[in-house]
Formats: C-alpha cells, sequence, structure tokens
C-alpha cells in the first residue's frame, strides 16, 4: 500500500472516532424518571417488543424500560419514530 492511501485510511479512521450511539440508547440514556410518584403498574409496547413494570410515575419508568430494551435489541429506528410509535398504558 502507498504510504498516502495509508496516512489518508488512518486519517479517515482518526476522523471517525466513536460510532453514534443508536437513536433507541440514547433515548433510554435520557429518559427521566420520578421514583417520588407510584401511579402503578404500566405497559409501554413499540412494535413487537412490551415491557410490562410493576410501578411508574405516570409512563415515565414504563418508557426508560422500553427504550433500554430497545437499546439492548440493537432497534435502529429514529427516535422520532420510536417516540410516535410508543404506545403506553396503565394496568389495572
Amino acid at each position: 500500500m502507498d504510504r498516502r492511501l495509508a496516512a489518508l485510511c488512518l486519517l479517515a479512521l482518526a476522523c471517525t472516532g466513536e460510532p453514534e450511539p443508536l437513536p433507541a440508547c440514547t433515548l433510554a440514556d435520557d429518559a427521566q424518571t420520578r421514583p417520588e410518584c407510584d401511579d402503578g403498574p404500566w405497559s409501554c409496547t413499540f412494535d413487537t417488543v412490551t415491557v410490562d413494570v410493576t410501578s411508574s410515575c405516570g409512563d415515565c419508568q414504563a418508557r426508560a424500560a422500553l427504550y433500554t430494551e430497545l437499546c439492548a435489541q440493537g432497534e435502529t429506528a429514529s427516535a422520532d419514530d420510536i417516540e410516535a410509535a410508543t404506545v403506553c398504558d396503565a394496568q389495572l
């Protein structure tokens, strides 16, 4: 490999740095939870993934748990798509 090509390859690698996190992972990191509130069990669903929690303040903890699960599963949908298609319900 010629030196110029090798230098360009190293430069490209240095410029790319760390890969961007998946949108689901960013949502999970940003999810707000309020432990001082307990509205009981909630369920949140995105596509075919459903997460149930026994205690959530509104849908906060349930939504955070769903986003964490989507991150773990490597969900690649955009944050806007995930938020728009997520459905959460209180479980009676």
